[in-house]
């Protein structure tokens, strides 16, 4: 009767059951191979099936129909129309005697019935009195008889018992489904998590917690159909019982009309529809859920194919471009390094293996291949293809808005949730974000790999132009730092294979790393309990981040402003302070100190003994002299744009003439050369440097001879008429032309003469001349020099990053490895102690330059000296560094004539004691003794009979000097 009631309750169990089955096939095709590589094809294919489990059953709890469940109850229906509709039957005794169970009511209403039927029964006696006296058989003593309505009795028994009692079984079950439903969930997302987010597959339970689940199953329908065997039997009797008080007190017919039974049943009907209905939307939100689990988990799958393509590419590339040439590097120059060392096959060491082979063929080409590969074009594609796949996730969902809905037997409250922010704002923290940072730390990577093959390159280079140098002094053993120098660069080149090999490993576990956190990220995203957190936080990190933009920029502008304005007041507080001072001495208010402390002297008077304890090799790289080699050169294209439009103006036929400004040791010589590198083929060029004083007319025809030498004259008007009747054009550079005058009476007359050659011969020659910064400004003072050229050209000031650039270029061409220490005079703040030994060498580089920058400003041959200045010690190959504080505050000390002395170096670039006792109409002796006391302190050095003012110390003169308004 019940059998197929109890096998449609049953059947709501079929679709755990085929789940169950399909998790135990893919878990075993998994285990079979134990490789992501193979797993995920399988995984993917039983995934899908599974998948459609998901969204047969969704559907069909969308559609679900409770009337489909009762129209099991036909089968009912059809066994209660068997039953009798009413038959009359004689009560038992029972019904008129009380029974212990009966309550105090119904005892009293069986005792009145009883006395009722004692009545009957006696007047039943009279009756038989009269029938024996007429000799009639006796009417025996019966009980009364009752109506009793079987089918409605069976309707309610067999019926509405049913549901009440079935009501229990059928919350029971559907909860049990719901709570497989869940642990089969529970259990697919364990091992989605162990082959995803792992990367492998890890030995599990999962097949021993299925068949705990399938042996829950069994035991559940076992329990669930002798429940109902056991239902039948006690209505069974129920219904005997029944049966017996039908239309009695105990029972009356009134309960069983039916319009009563159909009420109760109708009742009982509809708490049943509504718990069909509850567990229907708890298992449609756990559907809802299960389905964006999925489609999450094929975009998952699918951005791991991507993740898997893109690293198999990236890796090839890496292969083949960033590790194809390192072991023929450092093979190559250990064998040159051993042939060195042999002192065998000299010449194809340089020719062959060094200049051919490494620096001609295989270096360039390395270069060029990383030139050409562009990384960006991979991650950038990789990152699209995740959007792409992204987007396609449907966005919105039906889902639980409160947390643990799952862990109780509430009804879920429903609200639909825009899926696609939370899973934006993971593939913006897990993807792009990170995908970023690794293209911009591979970018960088290959950035130091040129970097660092440039420096290979430049090692091996400077190293055969030293062995090769002409110039050295004899006696000098150049095989030797040539031997040592290859040396360095081998373990130069060992070094760049090492780093480019842990570059590489670590570009590829990072993309790994990326791929496995993003999965591990969206799976915890996308939980049931987090997804209202997440969507939040999503809209907070969104506007915490317009904030912070807003924030950043308007504290960058006001960092400007503020950086500028204490720039500027600490600028004018130098002056005033060093004003201050001078006047006070002047005016006699100060106390006379000694003139220099013996500390700075000997630092100063040191210089050239400290720096020949350097390595000769790297003596010859830092030697202050016009830069040679295009390398070292500094860019300045506003200057050569500036001589460009000058030049071009006098092609036109243009006043040009041009006077190139700076000052002494700020690379006026090297923007010459880059002039002659871009025009000198164009016309006959002619370059001439005025490296002593002209005094004299006759001298100065004697140098402009030099010039044309292929004109003959014997004065500046018969030069001028010969230049004029030239056919061709030429470009002539004098350089130094303030060496043509001389601070005196009669002193300027060699200068005019000069500006009057370039006035009048401007369409014929092309005039580019170079003057120091100050001697200038002197000139244009005193003489209008501006007035005769066309051009002025200042050069334009290094910034920090251009003279760091430029010292480290230099110093990477050694090989040597650098170290710097703690200056003298160093306070920390406390965040130094903490640091690590790299971080550290980081901060003290940074204030390093920040000190030189301070100390040399533009001048580059200052930076440069004070950089060799700065060497501590030389240790295999490593260079210790250290910056000294100076004290120049002697400066406030020096005499009138002491300063005017400075100022005339100062101006003149360099003197001669007779040029120095000239411009002071002193005697010889006089002048000797006022500059050897100079030179004792190491303030001037004396070159060539010159006297020239200490590079280390000429940016403190030329600033005091500028303080007591001498230049400007």
């Amino acid at each position: 009767m019940y059998s197929k009631y109890t096998s449609k309750l049953l059947s709501s169990l079929h679709p755990v059951e085929s789940m169950i089955s399909t998790l135990q096939e893919t878990i075993g095709s998994i285990e079979k191979s134990k490789d992501i590589s193979d797993d995920l094809s399988g995984y993917r294919k039983s995934s899908e099936e599974f998948k459609k489990y998901i969204h047969d059953n969704f559907h069909e709890i969308n559609k679900f129909d409770v009337s489909e469940f009762f129209d099991q109850f036909a089968e009912i229906r059809e066994y209660i129309s068997g039953f009798e509709e009413q038959v009359d039957e004689v009560q038992d005794k029972d019904r008129f005697y009380a029974l212990p169970s009966d309550g105090i009511v119904l005892k009293t209403r069986k005792l009145g019935k009883l006395f009722f039927l004692k009545i009957n029964w006696g007047l039943l006696s009279v009756r038989n009195l009269f029938r024996k006296l007429i000799k009639k058989e006796a009417i025996p003593k019966n009980f009364w008889k009752h109506k009793i309505h079987r089918q409605q009795l069976a309707e309610l028994i067999y019926f509405v018992h049913l549901l009440e009692d079935a009501n229990p079984i059928v919350e029971d079950v559907l909860s049990f489904r719901q709570n497989i439903f869940q642990s089969i969930k529970e259990i697919d997302k364990q091992i989605e998590a162990n082959l995803l987010v792992n990367s492998k597959w890890i030995e599990n339970d999962f097949t021993q917690q299925l068949t705990e689940l399938s042996q829950q199953i069994g035991a559940k329908k076992i329990e669930i159909e002798l429940h109902f065997k056991e239902m039948k039997e006690a209505l069974d009797l129920l219904y005997a019982e029944l049966h017996a008080k039908a239309g009695t007190l105990e029972f009356p017919s009134s309960k069983i009309q039916s319009r009563k039974l159909t009420k109760r049943a109708s009742k009982i009907l509809k708490n049943q529809q509504q718990l069909f209905a509850n567990y229907s939307s708890r298992a449609f939100a756990l559907f809802e859920h299960w389905r964006l689990v999925y489609e999450v988990r094929f975009s998952n799958l699918a951005i791991t194919n991507i993740f898997n393509q893109s690293e198999v590419k990236i890796k090839s590339i890496l292969d083949e471009v960033l590790l194809a040439s390192d072991a023929f590097f450092v093979s190559n120059l250990e064998k040159a390094s051993e042939k060195i060392e042999n002192e065998s096959d000299l010449q194809d060491v340089q020719d062959n293996l060094l200049s051919k082979q490494l620096l001609a063929e295989r270096i360039p080409n390395y270069i060029e291949k990383l030139m050409e590969t562009d990384f960006s074009l991979h991650f950038d594609l990789l990152t699209s293809n995740c959007i792409k796949e992204i987007e396609s996730i449907p966005s919105s969902y039906l889902l639980p808005s409160r947390k643990g809905w799952n862990k109780n037997s509430r009804v879920p409250k429903l609200r639909e949730t825009n899926v696609m922010d939370i899973v934006s704002g993971c593939l913006n923290e897990s993807i792009e974000n990170p995908l970023f940072i690794q293209k911009e730390a591979l970018i960088n990577g290959m950035q130091k790999t040129l970097s660092n093959t440039s420096e290979l390159s430049g090692i091996v280079e400077y190293a055969l132009e030293y062995y090769n140098a002409e110039d050295l002094e004899g006696g000098i053993n150049q095989l030797s730092e040539f031997g040592e120098g290859i040396e360095r660069a081998v373990q130069k080149a060992k070094e760049n294979r090492q780093y480019n090999v842990e570059l590489s490993r670590e570009v590829i576990d990072q993309i790994n790393k990326i791929n496995s956190s993003f999965i591990a990220e969206i799976s915890s995203a996308i939980l049931p309990d987090n997804l209202d957190q997440k969507q939040t936080e999503m809209i907070r990190k969104k506007r915490i981040r317009n904030a912070k933009n807003l924030l950043i920029n308007g504290l960058s502008f006001l960092k400007d402003v503020l950086s500028r304005s204490q720039a500027r007041i600490l600028d004018l507080n130098k002056q005033a302070r060093l004003k201050y001072t001078a006047y006070r001495k002047v005016l006699g208010l100060s106390e006379k100190k000694e003139t220099i402390g013996s500390e700075l002297s000997n630092y100063l008077s040191e210089t050239e003994i400290a720096i020949a304890r350097l390595p000769l090799m790297y003596q010859r790289l830092f030697k202050i002299a016009p830069i040679a080699n295009a390398k070292f050169r500094i860019e300045r294209p506003k200057v050569i744009q500036q001589l460009e439009i000058a030049y071009s103006n006098w092609t036109n036929a243009k006043f040009a003439p041009t006077c190139l400004v700076g000052e002494n040791g700020s690379g006026i010589t090297s923007v010459v050369n880059v002039f002659e590198d871009k025009f000198g083929h164009q016309y006959p060029f002619y370059r001439f440097s005025l490296d002593r004083k002209i005094s004299s007319e006759e001298d100065f025809i004697l140098f402009l001879k030099t010039v044309f030498k292929d004109l003959k004259f014997e004065s500046i008007d018969e030069l001028i008429e010969k230049i004029q009747e030239l056919k061709g054009r030429r470009i002539i550079v004098i350089e130094n032309v303030h060496q043509l005058f001389l601070r005196k009476r009669h002193g300027f007359k060699n200068l005019s003469q000069f500006f009057r050659l370039i006035s009048q011969t401007n369409s014929r020659i092309y005039w580019l001349s170079t003057c120091l910064l100050y001697t200038f400004k002197y000139l244009d003072y005193t003489l209008k020099m501006s007035d005769y050229f066309g051009y002025v050209v200042n050069l334009d000031s290094l910034n920090k990053e251009q003279l760091t650039e430029i010292i480290i270029k230099r110093h990477k061409f050694s090989g040597f490895k650098l170290n710097f220490l703690p200056p003298t005079e160093f306070h920390p703040k406390r965040s130094y102690k903490r640091m690590s030994e790299a971080e550290k060498q980081t901060y003290l580089h940074e204030d390093y330059f920040n000190r030189l920058y301070k100390f040399a400003e533009n001048n580059l041959s200052l930076a440069l000296l004070f950089w060799m200045r700065s060497v501590i010690s030389v240790e295999d190959n490593n260079f210790y560094l250290q910056y000294k504080h100076l004290e120049y505050s002697f400066f406030n000390t020096l005499s009138p004539s002491q300063i005017t002395t400075l100022h005339a170096l100062v101006l003149h670039g360099g003197l001669l004691l007779e040029e120095h006792a000239a411009i002071f109409d002193w005697e010889k002796e006089e002048s000797f003794a006022h500059l050897m006391v100079f030179t004792d302190d190491g303030i001037l050095i004396k070159r060539n009979e010159v006297y020239l003012i200490n590079p280390l110390v000429y940016r403190q003169i030329a600033n005091h000097l500028a303080v007591l308004n001498y230049i400007h």
